[in-house]
């Protein structure tokens, strides 16, 4: 995912984790304890860890919840030193760390990236590690198969979401939908009738402006039409790759971009980017869009005003292989510079404050004190009873109309939404370029979709896989 999308819901994310030091004590607590922390780290002896996006000293409330919930981790085991850096996740910055051997021992990074670092052999290996606290049994297998890389686990999840699709509700019911469109022609059809150009409204949108976030929006709807994440970016496993999106149903999916601007005429004239494409829906200028779960809070913090309760969110439309839909997310990783004790009090430190039931119920009830929107759409992290009981915790404090998601949350639940990752190797990189296409098909009605895709591949295997 796009470095400065991620970035806008870091901060939501990192609160997710930090307990209020006020709230009321959970004895008792409903969530199921799913670990048992040890009785000593690293055998009782001295341990320093470094640790990843500590709140900045403006952010004063972060900071203070932050430095509470180290000062009691570290209460708990005297022996460990607890060191935050206010460093967030930067592609090209993060190269440069691993190549001079830098890394805070624990580290928050995207989906994108576990390859990336597993290859460089910058990653620690925690798999006897999740295998002795037991959690990997607890993990959404898909959503900790994105850490995973040849059988050995490298990383924590702690978020996931899936894109889909949003859409105002009264305007389709006023063009007589009672849902959403199930396939993408279908997409194209009713994104016609919604379409009303006279008073600025378009049918569907996603985001356009050519950036790397036009190429991951992009990337779903190729995902819809049959294109494989293998087969986008392919590893010829020996570390190196084959640019593989020129040819198949990333092409069709192109036509079908090329299509809806020039053939159906039914997207936005303006440019959008991932904040203003949620201003364009909320303000009613577009029936449907392209939409992370999670943009339902951004909607809800940054537009008070608009009526939420007129948005559903459902799965992706169908595509040859069903409803397929790219996931993303984030994840704590270890540097495999870390020693084995700093190996052990950073993993225990992370899965202390993500799965300790007093931890997530203060964590939950200090959103809900701030303001922070709880309710969004996003993806399952855990299975079974754990997931089940600390989603009935959180649904006391649910500030979004749930009810509209059913449709994308039943799809999740029953195994309708197939799963893609983001691209294995440089997918940044990928995405930027990909954006930089998706804006010429948008502004030039002559550019064939199949021919520059092809070239585009040719180039980012010479200029980017090669190097």
């Amino acid at each position: 995912m796009k470095q400065k999308i991620a970035f806008l819901f870091v901060l939501a994310l990192l609160i997710a984790v930090l307990p209020a030091s006020t709230a009321i004590g959970q004895g008792g607590s409903s969530i199921p304890s799913v670990i048992t922390m040890p009785e000593k780290i690293a055998e009782g002896r001295e341990v320093t860890i470094t640790i990843s996006d500590k709140p900045s000293p403006d952010l004063v409330d972060e900071l203070s919840l932050w430095q509470e919930q180290v000062d009691k981790f570290q209460k708990m085991y005297p022996n460990v030193k607890i060191e935050g850096l206010e460093l967030k996740y930067d592609p090209t910055a993060f190269i440069a760390m691993v190549a001079g051997n830098q890394l805070p021992t624990l580290f928050r990074t995207y989906f994108t990236e576990p390859e990336k670092f597993v290859s460089q052999s910058a990653a620690g290996d925690l798999t006897a590690l999740f295998e002795k606290s037991g959690v990997n049994k607890v993990f959404n297998a898909n959503v900790l198969g994105i850490a995973t890389q040849n059988g050995k686990i490298y990383g924590i999840p702690d978020f996931a979401y899936s894109l889909g699709l949003a859409y105002n509700i009264e305007m389709l019911k006023a063009k007589g939908y009672d849902a959403p469109p199930q396939t993408w022609d279908e997409l194209a059809e009713m994104a016609v009738k919604l379409t009303d150009k006279a008073n600025g409204i378009a049918g569907f949108a996603f985001i356009n402006d050519g950036s790397g976030a036009t190429g991951w929006h992009y990337t779903n709807i190729a995902y819809g039409f049959g294109a494989k994440v293998e087969e986008i970016i392919k590893s010829n496993g020996d570390g190196t790759y084959t640019a593989g999106f020129g040819e198949g149903a990333t092409v069709e999916a192109l036509k079908f971009v090329h299509d809806l601007r020039w053939k159906y005429d039914v997207l936005p004239g303006a440019t959008l980017d991932w904040a203003s494409i949620t201003e364009a829906l909320a303000s009613g200028r577009v029936a449907m869009v392209i939409y992370a779960g999670d943009q339902f809070g951004f909607m809800k913090t940054q537009y008070p005003d608009a009526d939420i309760s007129k948005f559903g969110y459902a799965a992706t439309p169908k595509g040859p292989n069903g409803r397929t839909a790219l996931t993303g997310g984030g994840l704590w990783m270890v540097a495999s510079s870390a020693t084995e004790d700093q190996k052990e009090a950073a993993f225990y430190f992370q899965l202390w404050r993500q799965f300790d039931p007093d931890e997530f119920e203060s964590s939950v009830i200090t959103q809900s004190k701030q303001g922070r929107v709880i309710g969004q759409p996003v993806l399952p992290l855990y299975v079974a009873d754990y997931q089940s009981k600390i989603e009935a915790f959180r649904s006391q404090y649910n500030v979004l109309p749930v009810e509209n998601y059913t449709l994308f949350n039943e799809a999740v639940l029953n195994g309708e939404l197939n799963l893609q990752a983001e691209p294995p190797a440089a997918a940044q990189d990928y995405y930027s370029e990909l954006g930089v296409l998706v804006g010429e098909i948008l502004s030039n009605k002559d550019v064939d979709p199949a021919l520059r895709l092809a070239e585009v591949a040719e180039e980012f295997q010479s200029f980017v896989l090669d190097k």
